[in-house]
């Protein structure tokens, strides 16, 4: 896992992390809240809480981050800009390799095995790994409930005192005129 600035940073060091599993549950602050509403676009992120599992897999050697993530976010509806609620849950599965194996050799990549990300110090940062499984998770378009882009498209030029089918060309994208 690169390095990377995180505005929800929880370091593991992957060389004390033994046969046994490892549980780690992060629940963050409001500022780190905040911060990730910010960093997703978010009007709010009033609840996270991550759930993980950290274990090395005794065949290969890799680190295996397995649990789950709950959050509930409010986003912004994309067709009448309203806030709208919801509830993100999401599963995580994501595999390390922290041996140093990875060299600038050629790698032949098969999509149907497990490929782990190679990590190039002895650190995982699972608190990244909860905020990048987060903005994964997130509605791309969020609509409130009955939102019609259609309707909101002509109610738009029509407060903008174009006709009727001003909304209808602006939707085609033709010119829209004032009627």
């Amino acid at each position: 896992m690169t390095a990377i600035r995180s505005e929800f940073s929880h370091p593991v060091r992957t060389d004390r992390l033994g046969a046994a599993p490892v549980t780690v549950v992060l629940e963050p602050d409001r500022a780190v809240r905040g911060a990730l509403a910010e960093r997703f676009d978010l009007v709010e992120l009033p609840s996270l809480r991550a759930e993980l599992t950290l274990r090395r897999r005794p065949e290969t050697g890799w680190i295996e981050v397995s649990g789950t993530i709950a959050a509930d976010v409010v986003q912004t509806c994309v067709v009448t800009t309203d806030p709208v609620a919801a509830r993100v849950e999401a599963e995580v599965l994501e595999l390390f390799d922290d041996s140093g194996g990875v060299g600038d050799d050629e790698v032949i990549l098969d999509p149907m095995a497990d490929t782990p990300e190679p990590l190039a110090d002895m650190v995982l940062d699972v608190g990244e790994i909860v905020a990048q499984t987060l903005g994964l998770s997130l509605d791309p378009y969020p609509r409130t409930p009955g939102a019609n882009l259609a309707e909101a498209t002509v109610e738009s030029a029509e407060r903008a005192g174009a006709s009727p089918f001003a909304g209808l060309a602006a939707l085609k994208g033709g010119p829209v005129k004032k009627g």
